[in-house]
């Protein structure tokens, strides 16, 4: 059976990281025939870098952006060239994210044996820790996502609604069914709608033999939160999708879920003034994201303090 693929890596001024994680791709035992890496506008020595590589290695193929597009416009613009490739399945990764050598051939034997998947993952490990933030199940009501429990890896394989854009695997029959992510959403939620996507046709298949290692730092924050720009595409793009995949009820369910957990808690905390602050940018941010949801805008902005 052919086992062909391509791996999808986009990239933003973090040189260091992209060099070991190509050299994770390059080292697979089942070889790539093609990597596409998209440059999302990298004001460090990125640009030459791969330039460079391009010349080592036909394989490559480099998008060169000319702005910041997010990782959700990164990974637009890398599936779209994957899908015009002669391939069997896509991996789309970060530049963080380091996979073992065996990755694709674990996913391969895995695709082999269970047939009626048609989207595969992996174990993402934190400081030699699973991170079950990665892959997730989609509750019935409201299309919140719940992460799969540690016990769940425990198994040769099992089944989830979502997986992250670090180390998902679609097969190409599916992405040409469904497209490609949407380059509007930024940040944040773009693989959980085009996991919704995909669960149209198939649910993934994590297998935890199959190693990838995330060279990123878990949350240390202070309790309660704080906001910075990102919560915004969270919330937006939250309400995006569970108006396009979702029912009235989840609709409500959603925006109650976001009104106590978001607005009724930063009003709050700024009438105490919890922590000597007043959490004005928060209710900024939140009133932003959910003027945008209601009119379906999806404008790029980094709303500032």
């Amino acid at each position: 059976m052919a086992r062909r693929y391509a791996v999808v890596i986009v990239t933003y001024n973090r040189l260091t990281l992209l060099k070991e994680c190509i050299q994770c791709v390059e080292t697979q035992t089942i070889p790539a025939t093609k990597i596409i890496v998209v440059n999302n506008a990298s004001t460090d020595k990125t640009t030459d870098f791969l330039s460079e590589k391009r010349k080592q290695n036909d394989k490559f193929y480099i998008i060169e952006c000319k702005q910041n597009i997010g990782g959700a416009g990164g990974f637009y613009k890398g599936v779209k060239k994957a899908s015009e490739e002669d391939i069997d399945m896509m991996l789309l990764i970060d530049d963080d994210a380091m996979i073992a050598d065996n990755y694709m051939e674990q996913i391969f034997e895995a695709k082999e044996s269970n047939t009626s998947y048609h989207a595969f993952a992996g174990v993402v490990l934190v400081d030699g820790k699973i991170d079950i933030f990665h892959r997730k199940n989609i509750r019935k009501y409201g299309l919140k996502t719940v992460n799969c429990t540690l016990a769940c890896y425990q198994n040769k394989s099992f089944e989830c609604d979502v997986a992250s854009f670090c180390g998902m695997v679609v097969e190409i029959s599916v992405v040409n069914k469904i497209g490609f992510p949407l380059k509007e959403y930024f940040i944040w939620h773009d693989d959980t709608e085009y996991s919704l996507r995909i669960n149209k046709y198939t649910k993934f298949l994590v297998i935890p033999q199959a190693v990838l290692v995330h060279k990123t730092k878990n949350y240390q924050g202070s309790y309660p939160r704080r906001y910075d720009w990102r919560e915004y595409y969270g919330i937006r793009n939250r309400l995006l999708y569970v108006k396009k995949h979702g029912t009235p009820v989840d609709w409500l369910l959603t925006r109650i879920d976001i009104f106590w957990n978001a607005e009724f808690r930063n009003w709050l905390f700024g009438v105490i003034k919890k922590n000597g602050y007043d959490w004005a940018y928060e209710k900024k941010l939140v009133r932003a994201a959910l003027k945008d949801a209601k009119e379906d805008q999806t404008r790029n902005v980094i709303i500032n303090k």
